[in-house]
């Protein structure tokens, strides 16, 4: 009898959102829906609940870490993966949303790389190429060494921008602890050269931690040897 009260129950939620949409749904019930398709078997209302008196809001929950997940009741590894994969999907998922805003300060270009490195790992560097009205058009994201970049790397980077048909780009880097402005100073100078005779413009350069951004400014290789 238990199960098909619960049945029933979870029957008209699925009706409720198909028919008017998630806002239809309060956040308790909306997580509850989700936690069906991975635990059809279990009351997902009551763990539904357990997990947000647990960790708070639904965007903690999908951030948390497997193994705090796990320690719920209810949730074993296969759950709290689903859980975590759902996270990482609704994260990219704001990544792409981000593409064909405007940047049109310095303010708006950080609070980019700031989301955009939200759970990214150091010495993520990641290139924002914009159209006319400095909107972003695309992303080219690589992992590259903290002081140098190799020719074959600027082969392609440059190859990858120039098919954008953009001519500016602006620079996010990366850190994981104490930002280090002279390393990224220097990366930032060989890529404003690198594109220079292609007449692509490297607009700007931000450096990001966990815990604060900061603007780089770079100037020509000769400039920063030779001081």
């Amino acid at each position: 009898m238990r199960d098909m009260i619960h049945s029933g129950h979870r029957e008209r939620l699925r009706q409720r959102f198909m028919t008017f949409g998630a806002d239809s749904l309060c956040e308790h019930e909306l997580l509850e829906l989700v936690l069906f398709y991975a635990l059809p078997r279990i009351n997902t209302n009551e763990l539904a609940h357990t997990l947000i008196k647990e960790f708070g809001t639904i965007n903690n929950i999908l951030n948390a870490p497997i193994e705090e997940l796990m320690s719920v009741t209810g949730i074993g590894r296969s759950a709290a993966e689903f859980i975590r994969l759902l996270g990482d999907m609704c994260g990219e998922y704001d990544r792409e949303m981000q593409v064909y805003e405007k940047l049109l300060t310095t303010k708006e270009v950080s609070d980019y790389f700031v989301r955009y490195f939200k759970d990214a790992a150091s010495g993520l560097y990641l290139i924002l190429c914009l159209g006319d009205e400095l909107e972003v058009i695309s992303r080219i994201s690589f992992n590259g060494a903290k002081k140098s970049f190799s020719k074959c790397e600027f082969r392609h980077l440059v190859s990858d921008i120039m098919r954008n048909g953009c001519e500016r780009v602006v620079l996010g880097i990366k850190h994981g602890g104490t930002i280090n402005l002279k390393e990224d100073s220097i990366s930032a100078a060989m890529l404003s050269e690198k594109l220079k005779p292609f007449n692509i413009e490297l607009m700007q350069c931000i450096a990001v931690s966990s815990d604060e951004w900061k603007q780089v400014e770079f100037k020509s290789l000769l400039d920063i040897h030779s001081s």
